[in-house]
């Protein structure tokens, strides 16, 4: 709620919008790195996506539920009634022998693997030029391919739900996605991704939220938006995890092994065992057309708004960038051939690993917690949430609820502090599936959250080395914003409201 108002009350983008706060302004900063790191390992997962969607479109098998191809092994099986549960997942079947040799090519001594990745990189090629054409045209263009990117999906879970729910055996998987597993919360890690996720999967501490709410008008209500988008997004991720552990549910039971057997961390559970069981329903190739097409525009839908929040943060700092059809449009390529060939990384055959690297040191993890914490600091503190209840007042005309000035001030620091500190004392090494990153892969993984975590130290050094006066009138400069010095307002009635309102 924070977020998309900050935008709409300065009409600005993610970095330029922080001139409320000059001493904060490297939260803006911050989190253009963190989305630069992001969009890397997400469209390249768009990419994968676009891979199964475009060979899903077959009269045949599908290639992933076969064995005898150039890039399975002896060792592949189709997986029924397997008695060495270690090897279900691991070895045997052609589902994962797929991903490993043929979408990832993995250095496992396959000699397949050793060719070049044409279909990724063709793959990942169509996932950017498909945001740039969404974008290229701007807010107006996007904002109207989102009713249907963001509708559509749900009449496809629908369906997967129903069919997921009917199968035998899935009730047994959907019961485990309740059942907590209490040694895991003893990890540092599983607290840091379910933070960090539940951030991600709103946009917090990204561009896109900032960016679309400086398209808003300034006297705009977005309160009962903000607030209804909570419970939508809570429920549609519960939703969509009974549909996965409704599949895995199935899938073990048809194996006749532990559902423990049948789940991968990382990203394989989506492209390892979703594309197995829906390779048990009739007609699979149709399961899997509306299966990996939803999944390809659930990620668009993310993907185009950090793209668009990046647009924004060049346009507020270079305007003739975008000051026309044509500019917008160059920069636009710029900014989408500058990330495709950044994300040719992940063509290596350790790509996945490095994959691993971006997303949860670079685009996630504490990097997003440091920059939670800051942002929460920033609003319920420096700018004081009583000040941005005036703020949140004069674009709503609503009061704004004791409870969010509560958890802008104590509920956000606490719990974003108290699980960096125990990050911090309990701290382990990236581990992926069984294996755990070496110290050296790790330490690029800090640099990558540093260079992200510097810059609101950095910015704030800065602004107070550069001040005037002592080093309390200093601080107070750096928190200090007129507005009507800085923004133009609608009309002098506005402003004249602004008074009554602070006074």
């Amino acid at each position: 709620m924070f977020e998309v108002g900050f935008g709409q009350l300065t009409q600005q983008g993610r970095v330029a919008s922080w001139d409320r706060l000059p001493i904060m302004k490297g939260i803006g900063y911050g989190t253009l790195f963190i989305t630069v790191f992001c969009m890397i390992p997400f469209m390249w997962a768009i990419g994968w996506g676009v891979l199964y969607l475009a060979l899903s479109f077959t009269t045949g098998q599908l290639p992933w539920t076969t064995c005898g191809n150039e890039w399975n092994t002896e060792l592949c099986s189709l997986g029924v009634n397997i008695t060495n549960e270690t090897v279900f997942l691991q070895d045997s079947l052609p589902q994962v022998q797929f991903w490993r040799n043929y979408v990832l090519k993995l250095p496992n001594g396959n000699p397949y693997n050793e060719s070049f990745n044409w279909p990724m990189l063709l793959a990942s090629l169509a996932a950017f030029v498909t945001i740039f054409a969404i974008t290229v045209r701007g807010v107006k263009s996007s904002g109207k391919v989102v009713y249907f990117t963001a509708t559509f999906p749900y009449v496809i879970l629908c369906v997967l739900f129903v069919r997921g729910v009917t199968l035998e055996g899935a009730t047994n998987g959907m019961k485990k996605l309740f059942v907590p597993d209490f040694e895991r919360l003893l990890s540092p890690q599983v607290w840091v991704e379910a933070a960090s996720q539940a951030m991600y999967s709103f946009g917090v501490c990204y561009t896109g939220l900032t960016a679309f709410g400086s398209f808003n008008p300034r006297r705009n209500n977005y309160f009962k938006q903000a607030v209804f988008m909570i419970p939508i997004g809570c429920l549609t991720s519960i939703f969509m995890g009974l549909i996965t552990f409704s599949f895995l549910g199935h899938i073990a039971h048809v194996n006749k092994v532990e559902i423990t057997s049948v789940i991968s961390s990382g990203p394989g559970l989506i492209f390892q065992v979703l594309p197995y069981g829906l390779s048990l329903l009739p007609v699979p190739q149709l399961w899997s057309i509306l299966f990996f097409f939803m999944f390809y525009l659930i990620c668009i839908d993310s993907a185009f708004s950090e793209f668009e929040g990046m647009m924004v943060i060049i346009g507020d700092s270079f305007p003739t960038a975008v000051s026309n059809s044509k500019n917008r449009a160059m920069t636009g390529t710029a900014l989408g051939v500058s990330l495709y060939l950044l994300s040719l990384m992940l063509l290596h055959q350790n790509g996945l690993y490095i994959f691993e690297i971006l997303n949860y040191y670079g685009g996630a993890g504490i990097c997003l917690l440091w920059l939670a914490l800051c942002e929460s600091v920033a609003v319920g503190w420096f700018w004081n949430a009583d000040k941005f209840a005036i703020d949140f007042k004069y674009m709503t005309s609503t009061n704004l609820s004791i409870y969010f000035k509560f958890c802008y001030k104590y509920v956000i620091p606490t719990a974003t502090s108290a699980i960096l500190i125990f990050y911090c004392i309990k701290w382990e090494p990236l581990k992926v599936g069984d294996y755990v990153y070496p110290w050296w892969a790790n330490g690029i993984g800090w640099i990558l959250s540093l260079s992200s975590i510097l810059w609101i130290p950095g910015i704030a050094c800065y602004v107070m080395a550069h001040g005037e006066g002592t080093l309390s009138q200093k601080f107070k400069n750096g928190i200090k914003w007129d507005l009507e010095k800085k923004y133009k307002l609608e009309s002098d009635e506005d402003k004249e409201e602004r008074i009554e309102l602070k006074i």
